[in-house]
Formats: structure tokens, sequence, C-alpha cells
């Protein structure tokens, strides 16, 4: 840990231990560090001043819209060594693992209640105007790159799903990074609470929380999806439904192609897993229209 680090840390903590190294992941380190009062707290420092802006400007302006201890408190931050310290929240984080077995459905719920909350927060005087976006150009740009990954029809399946661009709703605050690794689930106060807001910015949920959510943890999952919009408060409408639909199949392309040249197993999967949810939606879209 470097010295400015420590120095960031003893002005909260007074002396400290770390006590485990949690992550040493491109985007950001992450210490686990206890005081001499038994204190816990984490130290994170960011790779990236985006990343580091980003957080730091969400525990500032949004995150209290989640409710009282519902997400880590910044106490300090350092953008010279783009680094931060937070408090730690109770339970254990869901990265990895099955939602526990009895509380899916209540963990979803949760879920989708916080994500409201944090879409209905005034982005405020971070808010910027929505550029217009270059959607043709982007899709023939990303099935350009995608050429050699792509089966044919997966290609025409993408360009039927991308062919008009979605709506351009306003912008408001994403988490954008919205899944169960950075959801942490309390068992004893069956309370869930949200972390990570290295990604939290101001763009369409269409965008960046809802698709990754509806190919991700909800896909295939009907219960769970009925849960997590009974928390959200409401449904999304059939021009949601498509957007979110062209941007996961926008993302899952990129995701593919990326992944196959980085040799990222994960990433290929998950791509995957993505594009066999849209092929079987679009089949059912198809058979709607032709009355099959």
């Amino acid at each position: 840990m470097a010295r400015q680090i420590r120095g960031l840390v003893e002005s909260v903590a007074g002396e400290f231990t770390v006590t485990r190294v949690r992550s040493r992941r491109k985007t950001a380190q992450v210490w686990e560090v206890q005081g001499a009062d038994g204190r816990r707290w984490f130290v994170k420092r960011h790779t990236s001043a985006q990343a580091h802006l980003r957080e730091v400007t969400a525990y500032r302006e949004w995150t209290a819209a989640l409710g009282p201890g519902r997400a880590p408190a910044m106490v300090a931050a350092h953008s010279g060594v783009r680094a931060l310290v937070i408090t730690p929240v109770p339970g254990r984080s869901l990265s990895g693992r099955p939602l526990p077995g009895n509380r899916e459905a209540e963990v979803c719920r949760q879920a989708g209640q916080l994500l409201a909350r944090l879409h209905a927060t005034p982005a405020g005087r971070s808010r910027q105007p929505s550029a217009a976006v270059r959607w043709t150009a982007d899709v023939e740009r990303t099935l350009a790159d995608a050429t050699l990954y792509l089966a044919p029809h997966d290609r025409a399946m993408v360009r039927a799903l991308t062919e008009h661009g979605p709506p351009d709703p306003a912008p408001g605050v994403a988490h954008a990074d919205f899944r169960p690794r950075n959801w942490v689930w309390d068992e004893g106060q069956r309370r869930l609470h949200i972390v990570d807001f290295a990604r939290t910015c101001v763009e369409p949920a269409v965008r960046r929380d809802l698709p990754c959510l509806e190919y991700g943890v909800l896909g295939g999952r009907p219960e769970l999806r009925a849960a997590f919009y009974e928390g959200y408060g409401r449904e999304l409408d059939e021009d949601e439904r498509l957007a979110c639909s062209a941007y996961a199949a926008m993302a899952a392309t990129g995701t593919l192609r990326r992944g196959i040249e980085t040799r990222d197993l994960r990433s290929v999967e998950r791509a995957h897993r993505v594009l066999d949810q849209l092929r079987l939606e679009y089949l059912r879209r198809m058979r709607r229209v032709s009355g099959v």
C-alpha cells in the first residue's frame, strides 16, 4: 500500500492493520483494514481516474437514495492517488454463488426496489445532455468487427433486433454493473445491500442496467423476473423491452469478439448465454408477427 494511501486510511482509522487483500483486478485494488479500536474499513484504489470520479460522485450524490445502510458510506477520498475509504456492509457477496435457495425471489424483489430508487434519483449537476446516438453506424461497426465470430443466422438476428434504433429516453442515474457480484445479502436481517459504484453514470436504464438483468440473473426465470419488477414498481413497456434486446444484442456481439480475441472463456460463455436467450426471444416475436 502506497504511503499516500496509508496516510488517507490513518486519517480515518488511526493505526490500522491490513487484514485481507480483497481484490487485485485490473480495475482496482481493494484492501480490508482494521483500526486499533476493532472497526473495519475497505480501501479501494482505482486504476482509472474516470472510475474513481464516478464512484466518488455516486457516494457523494446518489447512494443515499438507496436508503439508510443499503450501500457503504464513503468516509475519505484522495483524487491524487485515486483512492477512497468506505464502510463495510453486513452480509455476504453473491459473487460466484447461487442466490440463497429460499430467498431468491426476495433478493430479486429488493434488487428491483433499490434499482428503482437509484433510477428515480435526480442526476443533479452531473447530468449531461444526451448525445445523438449514431445507431446504424454503431451496429454496422459492431457486426463488421465480429464477422469472423458470429454465425450467419446470428448476424441476421442481431441485425433484425437492432434494425430500428432504440428510443432515447431521458438519462438517469444507472448503476451500470447491477448484478449479483455487486449484491451483498444479509441473511440475518434478510436485507440486500449494493456495492461497487465505479461504473455508475448518467445514462438510460434500458441501456445500462435493465439488459444486464433481463439477459442475466432474470433470464429464463419468470418467477425471479416477476419478483424483480414487483420491487421495481412496474413492468417494462414494449419500447423498453425492444430497447433492452437491441442493447443486449450489441453488447453480446462485442463481448463475444473481445472474449475470443483475448481468450477470455468466461466472457465468451456469457455472450453465448445472452445470444441463446435472444434467439428464443426473436423466434417468439417472429411467430407472433406471422400469427403462428
